[in-house]
């Protein structure tokens, strides 16, 4: 099972709905990331991670930051009770260098 955060609920305004038809026909949405032991933070596509969580779909996960300083690795170990959190079967990750 693989964590991913996302930075905030989705929006009560319709939003999720329309980014679900999209992703009908887009498919596995691309999400960029920190990764910290072994969970992901995710930096944009809140929507996304909900809709790819809602319909089933493994999100592929762009890894923004390779090694995190201990300041930082404090961060997200204080906020992530805070964060909206999707658990997944497997996600496709990739690294900066690989994503083009």
């Amino acid at each position: 099972m693989k964590t991913v955060y996302a930075k905030h609920e989705p929006y009560e305004n319709g939003h999720l709905g329309k980014v679900v038809n999209d992703m009908i026909v887009a498919g596995q949405p691309t999400i960029r990331v920190v990764e910290q032991n072994g969970s992901y933070y995710a930096l944009e596509g809140s929507h996304r991670l909900a809709a790819a969580y809602q319909m089933g779909i493994e999100p592929k996960l762009v890894i923004q930051i390779e090694d995190c300083d201990e300041g930082l690795n404090e961060f997200w170990e204080k906020i992530s009770s805070t964060l909206p959190r999707y658990d997944f079967e497997a996600v496709y990750v990739m690294n900066l260098n690989n994503f083009k």
